[in-house]
């Protein structure tokens, strides 16, 4: 059943690593459906490769700029900028500054799932189970 879902400051959940990036999975899964929302914290250059999954998702930029590439249209969106991409587009985004920061939305628990699942795991020597586990997911990497 859904509820209201409040969280205070002390009570933030604790990030995941995926892949260098620190991702807070605020809300997800049934709690917060049709919707997740998640904290995203990385450093320059960071950020995933190209890649599709079949729900819609979207980030304002919270601080610092990221370079958010969608069916190979590349825009840099800075603090206070939105993007939105539906589902099955081709998309990824780069850490352009020193660090940034988003609050990204996605339509489908997986998403969530997915950040949680990957937690820790590293690139090269754990791409292989990061790719299985993202086609379980839903998520397909072009790499």
């Amino acid at each position: 059943m859904r509820t209201v879902h409040i969280i205070e400051q002390a009570q933030t959940p604790t990030p995941v690593n995926v892949v260098g990036e620190a991702i807070t999975i605020l809300a997800g899964g049934d709690l917060s459906k049709p919707f997740e929302m998640h904290i995203q914290e990385g450093v320059q250059g960071g950020g995933p490769p190209p890649h599709f999954h079949p729900w819609d998702e979207a980030f304002y930029v919270v601080a610092g700029e990221v370079e958010v590439t969608v069916a190979g249209t590349s825009t840099t969106v800075s603090a206070g900028g939105y993007v939105h991409i539906p589902g099955g587009a081709i998309h990824a985004y780069k850490n352009l500054s020193p660090t940034a920061k988003m609050i990204g939305v996605v339509s489908d628990p997986r998403g969530g799932q997915f950040f949680a699942a990957v937690d820790r795991l590293r690139v090269p020597e754990d791409l292989p189970r990061i790719l299985e586990i993202a086609a379980a997911h839903g998520v397909t990497f072009l790499l």
